[in-house]
């Protein structure tokens, strides 16, 4: 497929693009002529096209609709398909979706994050170079706000068991807001989530998604998750596989057998909520809404959330590792673990996180 990009006379900035229907080189030479002539006899804007195969005369809704396509390789264009996961397909659309919800209102909006401006830039982008609108992109330039740095804060082992009491003894029942409409926040996977959040300090959709097949001996006999990196997988989009590791030291050994990892290694089934019929989607919202319900029911004020058990995890690894503990969770090719051969480097650092790190300081959970 050709596709041509004329320059405005005048206007160093501004560009005319067509996607053309020409097979051959010879042709598409010929086709940029006429589309050059056309633009210069039109004072060089494009005439709308009015049939529905290149057709840009389309609502925001409709563009996002088309862009989920795009991305999903479902449209004309699937050979420009970036290798993305689905998850993150389905932010993107999540946010261009509330981008056109908002975009009639006229207020300053008090938190946006950079993730969701540059997922509004590439949007604009593909309208522009891909569907060949005639507009300007609102998020390609924009001055950050200097934020404030935040205050990390790590769980105690006191507010954890505190926590999983709460989850034991307070009323599930939460009665929220405005209809006096009411949510259930108990799961009978609460206290297994929450332990394998404390002790791997994954992110939620690696925690949610961890299989005991999913569990490495080293040859030191040492034991380690090896999992897919999906934050490195989504910031390289290439096709390159990416594996970090979660290290099963003492604390999250016990545990494992404790949920029976000795009868259950090597399956191919999650260790979380296995018997689930639910997205892995929901069962980190579930998650999440639930740590903060019964965080509040234990009488805990301090502003932590679900994302804090990571934050502890990390802290008391660098308290062993120091400047090695970014190397646990460091990036490689699954190649290498098919082959055989391993950073020595990165596994001293996993070695020596599961023989020595203990999360609250303790030789054992009891």
């Amino acid at each position: 497929m050709y596709r041509v990009r004329i320059h405005i006379p005048g206007n160093s900035k501004s560009v005319r693009t067509k996607f053309l229907e020409a097979e051959n080189y010879n042709d598409a030479v010929a086709e940029c002529v006429d589309f050059e002539r056309e633009l210069k006899s039109n004072g060089y804007e494009r005439t709308i096209v009015t049939f529905s195969e290149t057709s840009t005369d389309y609502s925001i809704g409709d563009a996002v609709v088309k862009y989920r396509e795009y991305m999903s390789g479902e449209s004309k264009f699937a050979h420009l398909k970036k290798n993305v996961s689905q998850g993150h397909i389905d932010e993107s659309v999540r946010y261009c979706w509330l981008l056109v919800e908002n975009v009639a209102l006229r207020k300053n909006i008090k938190r946006t994050r950079p993730t969701d401006i540059d997922i509004n830039d590439a949007f604009f982008e593909f309208l522009i170079d891909i569907e060949n609108i005639d507009m300007k992109n609102p998020f390609r330039k924009y001055v950050p706000k200097v934020a404030t740095p935040p205050t990390i804060d790590t769980v105690t082992e006191e507010e954890f068991n505190r926590i999983l009491d709460a989850v034991d003894t307070f009323d599930p029942i939460q009665k929220l807001g405005g209809k006096g409409e009411s949510k259930n926040r108990y799961r009978h996977y609460l206290k297994d989530g929450f332990y394998l959040f404390l002790l791997t300090g994954g992110r939620r959709e690696e925690v949610v998604d961890l299989k005991w097949s999913d569990i490495y001996r080293l040859d030191s006999s040492v034991k380690t998750f090896i999992v897919e990196n999906l934050k490195v997988k989504r910031i390289k989009k290439n096709a390159k596989e990416y594996v970090k590791y979660f290290p099963i030291n003492k604390d999250l050994e016990d545990y494992l057998i404790y949920m029976g990892m000795e009868d259950m290694l090597g399956k191919d089934e999650y260790i979380l909520y296995p018997e689930r019929n639910i997205s892995s989607k929901s069962i980190m919202d579930i998650l999440s809404k639930s740590f903060t319900y019964y965080k509040e029911a234990a009488g805990i004020t301090k502003n932590i959330s679900l994302s804090n058990l990571r934050k502890t995890y990390i802290s008391w690894h660098n308290q062993v590792l120091g400047v090695d503990t970014g190397l646990v969770t460091n990036s490689a090719d699954r190649n290498v673990l098919k082959n055989h051969y391993i950073d020595p480097k990165i596994m001293s650092a996993v070695e020596k996180a599961a023989l020595e790190v203990r999360v609250f300081g303790k030789k054992k959970i009891d």
